[in-house]
């Protein structure tokens, strides 16, 4: 099944309602299916079926139209990041090798010079594109692809090496599409926003999902929270997905009572418990999620938060998600014991592309294993311990800077903090907490360790303290570890 079918169910249902809007200018159904059908009609027209189409854009009109086009035409449309360097983007586009390139004029001029062999088609806000003369130049009149199981191909906002592409299908979403309703129980989806780059899978999920639920998804080339919350005032029903980090922006920025929203979904890093505590007092009767999940595995669990009284829990398992704990030997580990999560559901990734020992790595038995460690309590709930590429080994003793973290984060004084492993001739690893307060309240490194000892075993306990003033965070707003390590290191020579 093609996913642009169930888009075209409701474009039928309600042909005058608006699909997407950014800012002044907006689509609606009925125009929103006619450019998805030109853009397919123009990449049949050349001959292109099951090609690869790169997107690389900000978040703006002209991506989604590209983007429902090509799946419509049976192609797969590829987003790239604009904040990836010259070389980032060359080594994709050599492993991916498109037929089109869709781009921002800005990035238009690099793409022609090292490109010239891949056809260009440039979006503009201040002239005519190349790619609106395009568009105007063809009819609606493609012929949907229902052949290609692959809908589209992402790509990890890693902070080292190469970004790394996972395959999503069509069957994945359509199935998470209905995995949000079941556990969100939303009535409807009248106004969403996500605020997030659609590179990053959380934003172009939520812009899909909203287009699948009939609703009108408001596009925002880049997060402001002054805009969110305008435009949270203008449609009191939205439903928000965004990051953590955003949500500390609106919280700063608003006061109780002045913002009221449908619902808040939270992913992408964890949620600290002081945050939600007061985005329950500001956002009154808002419904507050968080959920767990991946680029390779979709949604895995989720908490609400209001209803749910489990600190530092990532909540129960999605409807249709098998969850399973496996020792080193891959056996199921009893409950409450730390042990690898491995998962299964037909939400799942098709692999990673072009690397197929990765992708044979990631699977046992028709199990995905994340490299995340986790535990579970007697009634399901899953706690995170730590993700094994952040592990670190501190005097022979495995620590997970997650679970250090999740303690420290419990204190008022604290308001951001990330720990992390020092080389050191003695230990092997000292463990560190870079710590940004809240407020203008300081602990001293014996405060902390004599807070951290009523929580955490000995050796798990931080043998130093630094302040920070502000962390580095990858593009979809995840806290950007190796970079921070990288800068520590420096700075402490």
């Amino acid at each position: 099944m093609n996913l642009a079918e169930l888009f075209i169910c409701k474009a039928m249902q309600h042909p005058d309602k608006i699909a997407i809007s950014a800012g002044q200018e907006y689509r609606t159904y009925s125009e929103l299916v006619q450019s998805m059908k030109k853009v397919a009609y123009g990449l049949q027209r050349n001959g292109l079926k099951h090609e690869n189409i790169v997107i690389l854009s900000t978040n703006r009109i002209e991506f989604v139209e590209v983007f429902l086009g090509a799946i419509y035409a049976g192609c797969i449309p590829i987003p790239l990041d604009p904040k990836w360097s010259a070389n980032e983007v060359t080594a994709i586009l050599k492993q991916c090798m498109p037929k089109i390139i869709f781009a921002e004029s800005a990035f238009a001029t690099n793409l022609k010079s090292q490109h010239s062999d891949m056809q260009l088609f440039t979006f503009s806000d201040r002239e005519t594109g190349s790619y609106d003369s395009w568009l105007s130049s063809l009819k609606p009149e493609a012929e949907m692809d229902n052949t290609n199981e692959l809908l589209f191909i992402g790509f990890t906002s890693g902070t080292t090496g190469i970004p790394k592409g996972y395959m999503r299908t069509h069957l994945s979403w359509i199935k998470s599409f209905s995995a949000t309703n079941e556990a969100f129980g939303f009535d409807e989806m009248e106004h969403t926003l996500a605020p997030g780059p659609f590179v990053q899978s959380l934003s172009l999920f939520a812009l899909m999902q909203s287009l699948y639920s009939g609703g009108t998804f408001h596009i925002l080339p880049k997060f402001i929270a002054a805009e969110v919350l305008r435009l949270c005032n203008q449609h009191p029903n939205a439903i928000l997905f965004v990051v953590p980090t955003m949500i500390e922006s609106m919280l700063e920025q608003v006061a109780l009572g002045q913002v009221h929203i449908q619902a808040l979904i939270s992913s992408g890093a964890k949620w600290s418990e002081a945050s939600k505590k007061k985005a329950k007092e500001v956002f009154g009767e808002a419904r507050l999620y968080e959920f767990y999940g991946s680029s390779e595995a979709s949604y895995i669990s989720y908490l609400d938060i209001d209803e749910e009284n489990k600190a530092n829990s990532l909540g129960k398992p999605f409807p249709g998600v098998q969850v399973s704990i496996r020792d080193e030997y891959f056996r199921e580990v009893p409950t409450g014991t730390i042990g690898q999560l491995c998962i299964r559901s037909d939400m799942m990734f098709l692999g990673y592309h072009h690397l197929p020992d990765e992708t044979k790595a990631a699977f046992q038995d028709g199990w995905l294993m994340l490299g995340d460690y986790m535990s579970r309590d007697e009634n399901g709930y899953l706690y995170l311990a730590g993700r094994a590429k952040n592990m670190l080994i501190s005097g022979g003793l495995n620590i997970y800077p997650e679970e250090v973290e999740a303690v420290l984060q419990q204190h008022h004084a604290i308001g951001e903090v990330m720990v992390l492993g020092i080389p050191d001739a003695y230990w092997g690893e000292r463990v560190i907490a870079l710590i940004k307060w809240d407020g203008s309240d300081r602990l001293t490194i014996e405060e902390v360790k004599a807070y951290c000892r009523d929580y955490l075993a000995s050796y798990k306990v931080p043998k130093q303290l630094l302040t920070v003033d502000d962390f580095i965070y990858t593009s979809s707003g995840k806290l950007a570890r190796q970079a921070m390590k990288d800068y520590m290191e420096k700075v402490m020579v």
